[in-house]
């Protein structure tokens, strides 16, 4: 949010006279009080002490917090106005050094908003109320996650539980596992900027992915865009997911991830999504994209050679994963590791490996038609 006051000269009064001249809580409307949405009137309370007492600037901040809700403002200041819902809590609260912030609830964040008479204090404010108010590290295993929709103009953070890469690595044909740990083991990123995941259902990217983000976490933090299609529609959303704030001290690059989008970016794809892929490939290495420090992933269930050929030019593809079946022997072997007493009916996938490690049976198709885990019938 911009300052709201440039300087003065000593012909003209100054902007702190001037607010509290006009006497009104129009002066901006109630969605400009904050970048989330807001309570009509915690805004207009926000903004009018904003006007009557003068206050010149406004920081503001973005924290992770897992309640919705405030349970002890009075520990920060005075209460103007608190509005509470079934979606989060929205305040404004006076702070001790004369601050006033408004403080935009939600569960899994918190948006804060702080207004002083100089910036300085408005920073220390708005860190004072974001240490305060943070939820705690995540631990090891633990990763936090920032979900988009195009519906709203803030990620949802959710916490999920993340497997270092040793655990899981045997759940990977050894073409697979090689491929993988060399991209986890990157520290900055390669030659590129998209990230190709491909293969069946059921090989276990999903998987990898949270492994890959864990890996990371110290540099790059994983932004997952739930409806992609919505993404490729239009450059506003796109450049919201790519350039929102994000806390102090978050890492410097971010992970968008687009799951399950190859029918989006095929050769074959419509023009209007064919332009959203322009947009999305101008972030990841184009004028959009300069400064933004922002990485694709895009995995698919879809042969690699149906993507756009955009996608994989040499420069732009750092890496491009095929995850595959496991052969006859490794499933056979991946079985024995785990002490299951059925054997593999020869290639398989992860997911098919799991079920039958779990005794479950699985009904082969008849027909010819291919054996993929999604036609699996579980039965006790």
């Amino acid at each position: 949010m911009p300052e709201l006051l440039h300087s003065s000269s000593p012909t003209r009064p100054s902007a702190g006279s001037l607010l509290r001249a006009a006497g009104t809580v129009r002066v901006l409307e109630p969605n400009d009080a904050a970048d989330a949405y807001v309570n009509d009137l915690c805004a207009h309370v926000f903004l009018a002490g904003i006007e009557h007492q003068g206050l010149r600037h406004v920081h503001r901040v973005d924290i992770e917090r897992q309640k919705g809700t405030f349970d002890d403002l009075h520990r920060h200041g005075r209460i103007e106005l608190s509005w509470r819902t079934s979606a989060g809590e929205d305040a404004v609260v006076s702070l001790p050094g004369g601050e006033l912030a408004l403080l935009v609830g939600w569960r899994g964040g918190c948006e804060i908003v702080v207004a002083g008479r100089d910036h300085a204090a408005a920073r220390r404010a708005s860190d004072r109320l974001a240490r305060a108010l943070r939820a705690s590290a995540p631990r090891a295993d633990e990763l936090v996650v920032r979900f988009w929709s195009v519906d709203r103009s803030h990620p949802r953070h959710r916490r999920l539980d993340a497997p270092a890469w040793r655990e899981i690595a045997s759940n990977y044909p050894a073409d697979v596992r090689r491929a993988l740990a060399s991209l986890l083991r990157a520290r900055c990123p390669g030659r590129g900027s998209v990230l190709l995941w491909h293969g069946a259902p059921g090989t276990g990217k999903t998987h990898a992915l949270r492994a890959l983000a864990r890996s990371w976490r110290r540099w790059c933090a994983l932004h997952y865009v739930t409806d992609p299609e919505e993404i490729l529609a239009g450059t506003d959303y796109l450049m919201r997911v790519a350039t929102s704030d994000d806390e102090d001290g978050k890492p410097a690059w971010r992970l968008i991830v687009l799951e399950d989008a190859g029918e989006l970016m095929s050769a074959s794809a419509r023009a209007d999504v064919g332009q959203g892929l322009s947009r999305i490939l101008n972030l990841a290495d184009g004028l959009l994209g300069q400064g933004q420090r922002c990485l694709l992933l895009v995995t698919t269930n879809e042969p690699i050679g149906r993507l756009h050929p955009a996608l994989r030019r040499p420069g732009r593809c750092w890496a491009e994963i095929e995850f595959t079946p496991f052969s006859g022997g490794e499933a056979a072997a991946w079985l024995r590791r785990r002490g299951a007493p059925r054997r593999a009916p020869g290639a398989a996938t992860l997911a098919e490996l799991f079920a039958l490690a779990d005794d479950r049976v699985l009904e082969v198709p008849v027909g010819g038609e291919a054996f993929g885990f999604a036609r699996a019938i579980a039965r006790p």
